[in-house]
């Protein structure tokens, strides 16, 4: 596969039309900065133009590029300054990487650290994190997490120049959407004032009414047209397109671990805080006080397997029961993980870098991963990847155990968590259904 990767400077451009913005954005200036089938400077083949290129990629999460700068490179007429070293402005400078000529990454400089020998480490941060850093109200209301008009996630996704400025997180249409719509209230918490990114991920990317689906950026462009903008996608896992291309024990798969990590995300008790009113005594001696109280919402089975791992809120208002603490102790509860997610990390050769008739290995792909002495064989979402373009024989590829057709030793593995889940949820059919077949 071919590796490309551009740097320079965008605008972007608003339209309204009865009633509705939309934004392109097109490149001011933009320059080949690296081509993994050989850099040149006035067309003499040459090494070193960027070093150590490398791409991440990941479900929910900006992705980042990185690459080195040097500030000399050689040619065969010797050494000379590096011509791309100034075309990296902290801030300034967008980002684009091709894979066979499709955008795979786009964003910004944000981070450029000048080494003792001159060279430059650039970091550059996905459009995504331009949301991170743009702050917006949200009005105490209900919503719908993924509908085509007033959502959560059309609300953060639309055009906004008055909150977004000029920045191209504004140039985004809806794409392929087929995570369910279902309404949820922020009534208890009021009105609130965050960063785009921060409701996104609270009221839908991590929300038990959404959580389930995998975000998807494609970039697009107005037919006859320089004037760009992304798709943005929320699919469910079987609406992921997959690949054909197998990763396989003693073919293509170079290395594999298995991971199960107890992090932040996992809380399992609750315990509600609240004020009650408690009236004492009768007619004119009677005593009205307020007293403190709590419930506690807990998942016995989880704490059995992990331990206690707790989080402690506090109600508003002097009303309080023990009933409505629980209540609000066990929607709590319900917004957390409360067991381990496994994830299987692969080291891969992509059989389409050797120049194979196959098709690739990509982030947000259902893949066949097959190792007979593992006892695995299943399909799986690629959530997260790592990208080294001057090095193919070195990518990883990571899937979230979130599909079907679990392996019988594969799943006796993970045994005790879909007790748990099943447990939880009070539904065996919440449980990945266990299946010799390799195809879902």
């Amino acid at each position: 596969m071919r590796y490309k990767v551009y740097a320079g400077r965008v605008a972007v451009d608003f339209k309204n039309s009865l009633g509705t913005q939309t934004a392109r954005f097109h490149w001011t200036e933009k320059v080949l900065v690296y081509d993994s089938y050989g850099d040149s400077i006035e067309g003499e083949e040459t090494d070193g133009i960027l070093a150590e290129p490398e791409v991440e990629l990941e479900n929910k999460a900006a992705g980042t590029f990185s690459c080195l700068v040097p500030y000399q490179v050689e040619t065969r007429f010797g050494t000379i300054k590096n011509p791309y070293y100034s075309n990296f402005l902290l801030g300034q400078t967008w980002v684009m990487v091709e894979e066979d000529e499709e955008c795979i990454f786009f964003g910004r400089v944000t981070g450029i650290e000048k080494q003792f020998e001159l060279d430059l480490e650039v970091t550059a941060d996905g459009i995504l994190d331009e949301l991170s850093r743009m702050q917006t109200k949200l009005d105490a209301g209900s919503y719908q997490t993924t509908s085509s008009s007033g959502s959560i996630l059309e609300l953060m996704m639309h055009p906004n120049q008055s909150d977004k400025g000029y920045s191209p997180v504004n140039c985004m249409e809806r794409g392929h959407v087929t995570v369910d719509s279902k309404s949820i209230s922020t009534e208890e918490s009021g009105t609130q004032v965050g960063s785009y990114w921060s409701i996104l991920t609270t009221y839908l990317l991590e929300h038990k009414k959404g959580r389930d689906g995998y975000l998807r950026l494609r970039l697009a462009n107005d037919p006859g047209t320089e004037d760009y903008f992304f798709y943005y996608d929320y699919l469910k896992e079987e609406d992921v397109p997959r690949t054909e291309q197998t990763i396989e024990y003693g073919v293509n798969m170079l290395d594999m671990s298995f991971e199960e990590k107890r992090t932040s995300e996992l809380v399992n008790s609750v315990t509600a805080h609240g004020i009650q009113k408690v009236k004492k005594g009768w007619w004119i001696f009677s005593k009205t006080t307020y007293e403190s109280i709590s419930k506690s919402a807990k998942n016995d089975f989880s704490i059995l397997a992990y331990g206690l791992n707790s989080r402690h809120i506090y109600v508003d208002g002097q009303a309080s029961t023990e009933d409505s603490l629980y209540k609000a102790a066990l929607e709590e509860l319900d917004n957390y993980k409360q067991v381990v997610e496994p994830a299987l990390t692969i080291k891969a050769f992509d059989r389409r870098d050797a120049g194979e008739n196959v098709d690739k290995l990509r982030f947000l792909l259902r893949t066949r991963i097959l190792s007979t002495p593992h006892d695995i064989d299943r399909w799986m979402v690629c959530t997260k990847v790592k990208l080294p373009l001057d090095a193919v024989n070195s990518k990883e590829f990571t899937f979230g155990l979130t599909s079907k057709k679990l392996s019988r030793r594969f799943d006796s593995l993970t045994a005790v968590v879909s007790r748990l889940k099943d447990a939880l949820n009070g539904l065996v059919g919440h449980v990945n259904e266990i299946s010799e077949t390799s195809r879902p």
